[in-house]
């Protein structure tokens, strides 16, 4: 199966200048599991929008827009 790619990554950046490059709504929902404080509706809503994205049912667009608002909900720098 071939990846399924946003046309900007975002860019995620934690304590300590560590960075990380999501690139698609598949790393995006592995980034999620991740997240030590996972829950909340902006988190489960990147959830949602990233799973219909990968279905080919979903705007893939709107699961990158998800994701950096999950992620600005969580307290984590994003470009």
């Amino acid at each position: 199966m071939q990846d399924i790619l946003w046309d900007e990554p975002v860019k995620l950046g934690y304590a300590g200048g560590r960075e990380r490059w999501v690139r698609g709504p598949q790393e995006a929902l592995q980034c999620l599991s991740e997240w030590p404080s996972g829950g909340g509706w902006f988190y489960e809503r990147a959830k949602i929008r990233c799973h219909a994205a990968l279905e080919a049912n979903g705007d893939l667009a709107l699961s990158r827009h998800a994701f950096v608002a999950a992620a600005i909900d969580a307290s984590i720098e994003c470009d």
